[in-house]
């Protein structure tokens, strides 16, 4: 079939990875088109040819899916595009909504494939009758009221769908599975059947399985109204032929919504079968009406006589198995020798010979004549005469094979790891779990490693994501190869593995196939045909001594690490209880520290910046302090990185830039001869904060002029997303700030990237300049950088100033300013006013000029 007249689907998600399931799950039956925006949505749904069916996520930056249903039904270019919601809420409320603005269905995540293919095709077949409607006379069913059969064994349940449906519709009831299948089987069957699941005695399945084996009910749509909502439930139900389900508690508005669907569906339904009946009223025999429909099915459809020979097989199974019907009459056990040896004995338990009036799905293999290996499913049932005797069997083979091949991608999508086909955070948590069960039953040990990678971070940053992705690959190659079989590796994260060591008898102790990890990833990676070193530090935790429940032992192994990691790299650390306490303290003070700001414990000290020519003060850079309530003053150094590790970075960085600006404008009223005040910025807050917005709201709150606020960034923090990393900071430039580039020297930029950032000032990180004077390797970095920053057109701050020496030496090299305890210590606010008001500029002897040269 040419593309361009298949039926068309577009897919509106944010989310790659859900856009991509979705497009694996219907790619084989539709044309496909993508949209991760709603403005891309609503230009691709008025393109020519327009798409047939919209799927629409709802919870989207910008446009939100309600938004873009909106916009689809007032444009009467789209207003006929049936729009089904595919979302992660589950929320009635949304549901509702989503209906009352227009839309035809909705479907939530995680979506099952069968579901998702079944409200496709409803939708699909209502919108393909309403563009091409039947020309023969049905008003007799238009004219008369739909009838509604509810089935539930609760008498509220009941009462509230009777208030809701009474006016529309005439409503029968039955409070137990028997009752129903009379009514159904009665003068006046209903239209539509809401059939609870869970009732004693007969539950829904059986009942939704009887009305579909009788005559009266085939035809009746059965919806499933039940608190069931496990997918192999919904499965089951659509495999014995219910059309929906809707889940309690329900919404009215969604019931309405879904019965007005079914019975659309079923009125036309029933007016094509009107049709067929007329061009096939000559087609008196049930066997040639049979023969007629199996030979046109795309199923492989078959009838068996009592005695297992074949009285009929359709031409399909020739594109099915290879095989012509004639092999199937010549040889009535030719299945038995297709079937896969491992699904034989369910196909003689289950299969044809085994199957009762109606026989459940069976799912099995065939090796075809060709060669290749098919899945198909099989149903069946058994022919009875008037008297109730066996006139033999019927049934279908239908050639799942695409579907399991979705269903196995999307197995993996859910459970593995795409990047390294490992085990993903969710299948190892499951398989932790059954491991714990295991070893508590048997009173074994195991051990729980957590294996991080020492310098991935720097990887990444320097050689690109592509390299960093082909690091990992190849480190999940040489930890697999040193696992025993029956022992698990996942991927947890970026660049985290998680491992699982059953101790056995025979099992080489923890520690040495720990260290044998470790040695295998402190090998050099070949990336790109250069040698990368990498090295690994690993936490482990034991069960059952460390912790008898998977968050205990996460939680121990993550902390034992943190002390691997925090004692140097390449170490491994079994957990203690000391770690234990540690780790309380940090979750202590990160709890005492996310209640800083709203207690006013958080002080700003300033530390003045000097013009090296004119020994005047040109700038402070703010420093922030907190002043504990029980332990007083808490240095940077134990917080700060708390800070980032949480996130609370973002929290605490928006306070300072407030708290600077505020002090800027005091500053300025008091008319202080100060350029900028600098305000450090951390890589958390690039990344992932609203900085731009931030800044923005500081310098509209205090009115102050932008280019008295500097913001520092270090250079590694900028490397992280070097595109969006760039986009930020042409956004602060706009708004009129200054910008610095802090610690330069110390991380893995390129001097290309240098060129492309719109900062200011470089500033020479503290190691270098302090020892300047005594290592000539870094008297010439110190050089290089002042060359370099003065090349692009930047200021060069030397921080770390201690000594008169390092400050003859810096403005010998020409760098601009410096910053250290030379001139003074960091003060507080009220501390630099005064500072300011009464000082003096610094006097820089001269002294040996050599070190310009």
């Amino acid at each position: 079939m040419n593309p361009s007249t298949r039926t068309c689907i577009l897919i509106v998600d944010d989310v790659n990875e859900n856009l991509h399931a979705l497009m694996n799950i219907l790619r084989d039956d539709y044309a496909i088109l993508a949209a991760n925006t709603g403005e891309k949505a609503l230009e691709l749904a008025r393109r020519v040819p327009q798409p047939d069916l919209i799927l629409l996520d709802i919870k989207m930056p910008g446009m939100d899916g309600y938004s873009v249903l909106a916009h689809l039904k007032a444009d009467p270019k789209t207003a006929d595009i049936p729009v089904i919601f595919v979302t992660a809420l589950a929320d009635a409320a949304d549901e509702a909504r989503g209906l009352t603005l227009g839309v035809a269905d909705y479907i939530t995540k995680p979506v099952n494939p069968d579901l998702l293919h079944l409200r496709v095709r409803i939708q699909l077949e209502l919108q393909r009758h309403r563009r091409q409607p039947v020309t023969f006379d049905i008003a007799h069913q238009q004219e008369r009221q739909a009838s509604l059969l509810v089935v539930d064994d609760v008498p509220e349940n009941i009462h509230e769908l009777l208030d809701a449906l009474k006016e529309e519709y005439r409503i029968m009831v039955a409070n137990s599975g028997p009752k129903a299948l009379e009514l159904v089987q009665g003068p006046t069957p209903p239209d539509l059947v809401l059939l609870d699941i869970v009732m004693p005695g007969m539950d829904g399945y059986e009942v939704c399985q009887r009305i579909k084996a009788s005559a009266a009910g085939n035809g009746i749509p059965v919806i499933f109204v039940t608190v069931v909502d496990a997918t192999d439930q919904k499965v089951k139900g659509f495999d014995l032929g219910a059309a929906d389900f809707i889940s309690k508690p329900f919404d009215i508005d969604e019931v309405r919504a879904r019965v007005r669907t079914h019975l659309e569906l079923a009125r036309l339904r029933f007016s094509l079968e009107q049709l067929v009946a007329q061009r096939t009223a000559l087609l008196n025999k049930s066997e040639e009406k049979y023969r007629i429909l199996a030979d046109y099915s795309p199923n492989w459809e078959y009838w068996m006589a009592p005695d297992g020979s074949y009285l009929y097989v359709s031409p399909a199974c020739v594109h099915e198995s290879g095989y012509a019907p004639q092999d199937f009459f010549d040889n009535a056990e030719l299945m038995d020798t297709i079937i896969h040896p491992d699904d034989l004995s369910a196909w003689n338990k289950y299969g044809p010979a085994a199957a009762g009036t109606v026989s459940e799905p069976l799912i099995f293999r065939i090796k075809a004549k060709d060669g290749g290996e098919r899945w198909i499913e099989h149903v069946s049932n058994r022919v009875l005469d008037t008297s109730g005797r066996s006139l033999g069997q019927r049934g279908s083979h239908r050639d799942i094979s695409k579907r399991h091949e979705t269903e196995q991608r999307l197995d993996f999508y859910i459970n593995r790891d795409p990047l390294t086909g490992l085990p993903n955070r969710v299948l190892f948590r499951e398989f932790l779990g059954r491991t714990l069960q295991r070893a508590e039953r048997d009173q074994s040990q195991f051990a729980l490693l957590i294996v991080n990678l020492d310098n991935f971070n720097s990887v990444n940053q320097s050689l690109g994501h592509s390299q960093g992705d082909q690091l990992l690959i190849e480190a999940s190659k040489r930890l697999r190869t040193l696992l025993p079989d029956l022992d698990a590796v996942a991927r947890i994260s970026g660049d985290e593995f998680n491992i699982i060591l059953n101790q056995g008898e025979n099992a080489p102790p923890i520690d040495l196939v720990a260290q044998r990890m470790i040695d295998a990833l402190g090998i050099p990676f070949n990336l790109n045909d250069s040698s990368v070193y990498v090295g690994a530090s690993i936490g482990i935790s034991m069960y059952p001594s460390d912790g008898r429940d998977v968050e205990t032992l996460q939680s121990n192994a993550a902390a034992a690490l943190h002390q691997a990691k925090s004692r140097g790299r390449g170490m491994l650390r079994f957990f203690s209880m000391e770690m234990m306490g540690r780790s309380k303290a940090r979750l202590t003070l990160e709890a005492a520290l996310r209640q800083s700001v709203e207690r006013d414990e958080l002080r700003l000290y300033y530390q003045p910046q000097v013009d090296l020519i004119s020994g005047e003060i040109v700038g402070v850079e703010a420093l922030v302090r907190w002043q504990h309530a029980e332990r007083g003053l808490i240095p940077p150094n134990e917080f700060i990185p708390l800070a980032e590790e949480s996130g609370y970075v973002v929290t605490l960085g928006d306070w300072v830039l407030r708290t600077a600006c505020r002090q800027i404008k005091q500053w300025a009223g008091l008319g202080l001869p100060l350029r900028q005040v600098a305000v450090n910025v951390s890589a958390v807050q690039l990344s992932r904060g609203k900085l731009v917005e931030s800044v923005k709201d500081a310098l509209q709150e205090t009115g102050i002029a932008p280019g008295m606020l500097e913001l520092e960034i270090t250079e590694s923090s900028v490397m992280l997303d070097r595109e969006r990393s760039l986009e930020t900071l042409a956004s602060l430039k706009a708004l009129g700030v200054q910008l610095s580039i802090d610690d330069f020297g110390t991380g893995y930029s390129s001097l290309a990237y240098l060129q492309q950032l719109e900062v200011d000032k470089l500033k020479i990180d503290i190691a270098f300049v302090r020892d300047m004077t005594t290592n000539s390797n870094n008297a010439a970095i110190v050089k290089a950088v002042i060359a370099l920053g003065h090349s692009l057109g930047l200021e060069i701050i030397g921080e770390g100033v201690e000594t008169a020496d390092q400050a003859r030496h810096l403005r010998t090299l020409r760098c601009d300013i410096m910053q250290g305890y030379m001139v003074s210590r960091p003060i507080p606010g009220a501390e630099m006013t005064q500072f300011m008001r009464t000082f003096k500029p610094v006097v820089i002897p001269a002294g040996d000029q050599r070190a310009a040269g």
